[in-house]
């Protein structure tokens, strides 16, 4: 009974126990307010734990690996959760941004974004991170590769991004900013323009991120030229450069890219080129080896990177008008890069308020009258020849292609024309050749009697008896040589025209992809030193029509007899193996040329022969002439002293011979 009421009372109190509970039970909104309460308690705590995990990560970091680039490989960052790691390195880059840049640190972070403006003549892409023209694609222009190799469509990259910008030093409390590695602000957005049509862009970096303290770069483009605008605008800056600085170094590098058929050739044609104020221009000297360096003690007019066939220009409106500048040159280490420029320039600075150095940019082709029409002498870059006879010759030459070009032709039919041309210009010099050739031919009877008629010791005396003869019949043995020696200039001049003729670049020809490179038949599986790995077909019809042709006109060389003309006949015959070793690996246009020249000497020499000499009549004149009393000449007098001199000589020698 006792155990019967001890349970009764237990099971009340449970059941008073769980109405008093549900009783007392918080409503809904007091459960909602409670757990806001506990979140922002925990929140909190976990902010003040985070922020002191993130001070604690950088003091270590810092204390430990100063240099961000190791930061970012260390252990210590790598451990860190995501969110806090960027957190973490973009404190520290600050950090030591503020160490290194002074009053430039705060644009070290930021945002790196490209902007393009596409006109007429190329697609420039901008960015932000270091205000530079990141890449300069050339519209309507391709690379050898691209074209004829990989076979696709694709503009043409003026130079390689990674390797190429402007660097502004910007010396501030007693540290040196790079503008190539800040973070510029800009408003600019992508665009497209044409014609008549311009667009500005501005980048900034500001000082101590005050709005009035900044340097500036502005370009301004034009939907059809080659040419911009290049502004380096320095506003409120003159309490901000320490003090003494007179000139803020200005380096301007440019990676190329190889463009063309042979790197080899491209390096061979590409170099520095600079103006000083009075129009001289020059170049860095040097081969296509190693680095050149080149010190410049003079004020600059403009600076020029010139490629084979393009080239990247920087021209201040009142030059550079520093005393000391260097300039280098770096061959490419690959296959696929050509050179690499720098030139360490510098901008004048006077502490004003506000301070502009302007600039035009060329960014274009090496074509000779596009250069020629700014009128600032960039077209002297492009050799067409040292001496100033060929030079002459050459201008001569480039304004007979733009002729026969704004008329459409193909450039082919463009070569036969300049080819008919010259043979016609030089038309009086190969026919008085082809004359001295019948004489020396009709002579030879006459110079073989002499050969019988003097033993082999004599041949002094046999010489004088030629000469003799020669002066009778009114015949010069240089007449033949002299108008040979006149047309020198004209080959030497071709030889310095086609390979950098840009009208022939990518102009192809039969066999031929390109008229400035060689054209090949076949692709050999090994290479023969001096000749290369090819065959070119252009090249091997020259040597064959130089053959014939030297085989024709041989007879002046047979006439004269003797041990030096069988010499002077080998190496007739030499020349034209030598010309095949060299234009085998030369521009296909320079083969063009020589083997149509070739051709058209050997129709003249046979119309010549046929119906322009009467050899009858021209050995009656000969006869004629051997009956007068000859004139001698200054030079056959100078001749014969010569050989008396030289018999008396021998008769000196052989007498003391005989004393002893």
């Amino acid at each position: 009974m006792k155990d019967k009421k001890t349970l009764i009372g237990i099971g009340l109190i449970v059941v008073i126990m769980i109405v008093w509970g549900i009783w007392m039970q918080p409503s809904k909104e007091e459960r909602q307010r409670e757990a806001a309460i506990k979140k922002h308690a925990l929140d909190s705590t976990n902010a003040a734990n985070r922020e002191k995990f993130i001070q604690d990560s950088i003091e270590l970091v810092k204390a430990n690996l100063p240099d961000t680039n190791a930061i970012i490989k260390d252990s210590a960052i790598l451990n860190l959760p995501d969110s806090i790691q960027e957190i973490v390195l973009d404190s520290i880059k600050l950090a030591n941004a503020k160490n290194t840049m002074g009053a430039f640190a705060s644009n070290a972070t930021g945002e790196s974004r490209l902007i393009t403006v596409e006109t007429e003549k190329f697609l420039l892409t901008f960015n932000t991170k270091g205000g530079n023209i990141h890449r300069a694609q050339l519209i309507g222009h391709q690379s050898y590769k691209s074209r004829f190799v990989d076979k696709k469509k694709d503009t043409l990259d003026l130079f390689i991004p990674e390797e190429s910008g402007f660097n502004t030093y910007l010396s501030t409390e007693g540290k040196s900013a790079e503008s190539n590695i800040l973070f510029f602000t800009t408003n600019a957005k992508s665009t497209k323009i044409k014609g008549s049509e311009t667009t500005k862009l501005s980048f900034k970096i500001f000082a101590n991120n005050d709005s009035s303290k900044y340097l500036e770069y502005v370009y301004t483009i034009s939907g059809n030229d080659y040419m911009i605008n290049f502004d380096v605008n320095m506003v409120g800056l003159d309490k901000v450069i320490d003090p003494g600085v007179n000139e803020l170094p200005f380096t301007w590098t440019m990676g190329c890219p190889s463009q063309e058929h042979k790197v080899s050739k491209e390096r061979e044609n590409s170099n520095i080129y600079y103006s000083d104020m009075e129009g001289e221009v020059r170049q860095v000297k040097g081969g296509v080896k190693g680095v050149k360096d080149r010190e410049i003690k003079f004020p600059l007019k403009w600076v020029s990177f010139k490629q084979q066939f393009f080239s990247a220009a920087l021209i201040p409106n009142n030059g550079f008008p520093g005393n000391m500048y260097t300039m280098s040159t770096i061959p490419g280490l690959k296959d696929d890069a050509n050179k690499k420029f720098e030139a360490e320039l510098a901008i004048p600075y006077n502490y004003a308020p506000k301070e502009s150095f302007q600039m035009r940019m060329y960014l274009g082709t090496n074509h000779r009258n596009t250069l020629k029409s700014y009128h600032i002498g960039l077209a002297k870059q492009i050799d067409i020849g040292q001496f100033f006879l060929i030079e002459w010759i050459n201008l001569g030459v480039i304004e007979v292609f733009n002729f026969f070009a704004k008329a459409g032709m193909n450039y082919g039919i463009i070569i036969i024309m300049l080819t008919l041309i010259i043979k016609l210009i030089t038309m009086p010099l190969i026919y008085k050749t082809f004359v001295s050739s019948a004489k020396m031919r009709l002579l030879k009877p006459d110079i073989d009697a002499l050969g019988e008629k003097f033993k082999p010791e004599e041949a002094m005396q046999k010489q004088q008896a030629v000469m003799q003869l020669y002066r009778k019949a009114g015949v010069s043995p240089l007449s033949g040589c002299i108008p040979a020696l006149l047309q020198m200039p004209i080959l030497f001049a071709m030889i310095a025209f086609f390979p950098a003729a840009f009208e022939l670049r990518q102009q192809g020809l039969l066999w031929a992809n390109d008229l400035t490179t060689y054209d090949s038949i076949l692709d050999l599986p090994f290479n023969i030193p001096a000749y290369g790995s090819h065959v070119s077909l252009f090249a091997l019809l020259m040597t064959i029509t130089t053959i014939f042709y030297t085989k024709m006109n041989s007879s002046q060389m047979t006439a004269t007899g003797g041990i030096q003309a069988q010499q002077m006949k080998i190496m007739m015959y030499l020349m034209p193996v030598v010309f095949l070793i060299f234009l085998n690996s030369y521009s296909a246009a320079l083969s063009y040329y020589y083997f149509l020249s070739n051709l058209i000497s050997i129709l003249l020499m046979l119309f010549i022969r046929r119906f322009m000499i009467d050899e009858k009549k021209l050995h009656s004149q000969i006869e004629e002439n051997k009956k007068k009393t000859p004139k001698k000449s200054k030079w056959m007098g100078r001749m014969e002293e010569i050989q008396k001199a030289r018999q008396e000589q021998l008769r000196q020698q052989q007498k003391g011979g005989k004393k002893k």
